[in-house]
């Protein structure tokens, strides 16, 4: 029964990442009735094309109509996606699920766009609250500060800045450092392979504190072993 329930977290946890990229693809202006269609011919898609991660094997990773390549990006972040989900669950880690629903939303909407909406950081809210300490609030706003003195000298991104303030206001400072370390990390690699110079930060944030998330799980898992 409980690994039954635990299969559902997981699916669960994939739909929730496939429909949290429609909201950041579309909003503001959601279309509640809009079916899903190929991004190259644009026909309506079968039932069991959508279906999270399954839908894209199922298709052989191909449009049925046109045969065009679908990115194979979309199956892999609905499994990171609903696995990072299922961890929160399996952990009874559930009060940092709204932190990350809110960076999976800013992070699909930095991708496609550029630019992310501030509605979604109240996303975020209940983990700030669960999470809430004197120390956090004065770390976040010396750290919002100092960052805004320095994007006058070094640009940095409006938004970037404030999404490391929420996270200064959830995590300690080690912990901060160490996903913007990860972070930049990641713009190092990718600027490797395609030489692109300027970067939308905040989906390597996204991915960095879940790969720190994940590791911070995998900790504790190991440590319950040793026990």
């Amino acid at each position: 029964m409980e690994l039954f329930l635990q299969i559902i977290v997981f699916i669960l946890g994939a739909c929730i990442i496939s429909f949290l990229k429609v909201i950041a693809q579309d909003y503001p202006n959601i279309n509640y009735s809009r079916r899903s269609m190929c991004d190259y011919c644009h026909r309506i898609l079968r039932w069991y094309e959508i279906i999270p991660i399954v839908g894209y094997f199922i298709v052989h990773g191909k449009c049925s109509s046109c045969k065009k390549q679908i990115n194979f990006y979309n199956p892999l972040q609905e499994f990171c996606g609903g696995f990072l989900i299922y961890l929160t669950y399996h952990f009874n880690n559930l009060s940092y699920l709204p932190l990350i629903l809110m960076l999976i939303v800013l992070g699909f909407a930095d991708s496609f766009y550029g630019y992310i909406y501030p509605i979604f950081y109240w996303l975020s809210l209940p983990t700030i609250i669960w999470h809430f300490s004197k120390v956090h609030l004065v770390s976040a706003l010396l750290t919002y500060g100092l960052l805004l003195i320095l994007n006058k000298i070094y640009p940095l991104g409006l938004a970037d800045i404030e999404v490391i303030a929420i996270l200064m206001l959830i995590f300690n400072l080690t912990t901060v450092l160490t996903i913007v370390t990860v972070a930049c990390f990641l713009c190092i690699l990718k600027f490797l392979v395609n030489k692109k110079r300027s970067f939308r930060f905040i989906p390597y944030l996204t991915v960095s504190t879940g790969i720190i998330y994940l590791i911070f799980s995998f900790k504790i898992l190991a440590k319950s072993f040793a026990i």
